[in-house]
């Protein structure tokens, strides 16, 4: 059973990735927690209104999900307009690069 303060709005999901752990808004990563020399990194993604990309040291993975948890619950309706504007963004495809001639 989850904490009360792990407990995550709609449209939010902790994933477990090779790298660490990622939140996410659908599809969007907002935060994600990663290891760093003999550490671990919290990193917030968004930068949309009166949030700007940050990251901080933590301690361990649960006080950083938690932490991150809280943060992404007191602001969950600007977190789910920055993942719905970053959907209807155009999707940059990853083309081959032309190189120019003179």
């Amino acid at each position: 059973m989850k904490k009360a303060s792990h407990v995550l709005p709609d449209r939010f999901t902790w994933l477990r990735t090779e790298a660490g752990h990622d939140l996410c808004v659908d599809d969007t990563v907002i935060a994600e927690v990663r290891p760093l020399n003999a550490g671990l990194v919290l990193r917030v993604n968004v930068d949309m209104g009166d949030i700007a990309p940050f990251e901080m040291a933590v301690r361990c993975e649960e006080r950083a999900i938690g932490w991150a948890t809280q943060w992404a619950r007191q602001r969950a309706g600007l977190l789910c307009r920055y993942a719905d504007r970053q959907r209807s963004l155009p999707q940059v495809e990853d083309a081959p690069l032309a190189l120019a001639t003179a």
